[in-house]
Order: C-alpha cells, then structure tokens, then sequence
C-alpha cells in the first residue's frame, strides 16, 4: 500500500502548483496594463454604454498622483455605476517595473493604461486644450462621452465623490 502514497503526494502538490499558476495568471490579467493611444483614448470616452467615467492621468513618480490614487480606488470600489480607468505618464517601458507593481500595492479596482502618445500636447488637447499637463488630473465624462468635470491637481475623496455623484445625476 506504501507505494500509491507517492503518486497521490505527487497529485496532490501537482494539482496545488497548477491552481496557484491558474490564480496567478488571474492576478497577472488583472494588472495588465497596455499602452493607449489616440483611438484608443476616443472610443474609451466616447463608448460609454450609458455609464460616466472617471479619468485619472498619473505617475508613479507623482507624489500627490500616490497619495490620491488610493481615494479614487476606494470611489471605484464603490461606483458600480461608473467607470474608472487611470492614465499612467511613466515611459511604457515602465509598465512591468514601476506601473504594476504599483497597481499590485495599492489593488487597483480599475484598469489603467500607460500613454503611448508620442507627443504629450497631442494627449493635453484631447482631453482638454487649457490643461497645462499637470498631475494629478482627473476628467469625468457623461454617459454620452461629453467632459463635465476637470479636477487639476490632488483632489481629495470627498472632493472626487462629490462630482462624481453630478455625473450620475
């Protein structure tokens, strides 16, 4: 009888390593973060599927962009309502470095993307022509894509909320 415990033992911690791979891939895929350029930034506002979005464009190396990011997590975590996606400016050769361990850190509750836009003016006036570039900047969008707040600089959770709930109106 001695000689089936080790082809079971065997099972056993096979079937465990494929089920933690398995969650780790479901980790992995929930941390992906892919580059975002202009057509891709259009449809993102512009298909709302009747839900406003919350835009937050940010940097690891943004010290109030860090200190906001967990506010805007805990809004996302409660806003089924709405969607929430964030805007790295870190380089896109930062994306398994610095962006997502970041995002691992903090259990980002929304998908973030890096900017692939070459040039950072063609991203400014996109989203707004008198934005000067500075971080944090959040815009919320109505269900229809149309902009209807733009929140320059830290902003605090209330603050967010606040118009957040406008949008929802």
């Amino acid at each position: 009888m001695k000689r089936y415990y080790f082809p079971i033992l065997f099972l056993l911690l096979f079937a465990g390593t494929l089920s933690y791979a398995v969650d780790g891939d479901k980790q992995s895929e929930k941390y992906k973060v892919e580059k975002i350029e202009k057509a891709g930034l259009i449809k993102l506002i512009g298909e709302r599927g009747g839900k406003p979005l919350l835009l937050n464009l940010w940097a690891t190396w943004c010290v109030p962009c860090r200190e906001e990011f967990p506010s805007i997590n805990k809004l996302a975590g409660e806003f089924k309502g709405a969607d929430f996606a964030g805007i790295s400016i870190d380089f896109p050769e930062e994306i398994e470095t610095k962006i997502v361990p970041f995002l691992k850190s903090q259990k980002a509750k929304f998908i973030s993307y890096v900017s692939g836009f070459e040039k950072d003016e063609e991203l400014i006036n996109i989203l707004d022509e008198n934005w000067n570039g500075a971080l944090p900047a959040t815009f919320i969008f109505d269900k229809n894509g149309k902009k209807i707040a733009f929140l320059e600089g830290k902003r605090t959770y209330q603050e967010l909320k606040s118009e957040l709930k406008k949008a929802l109106n």
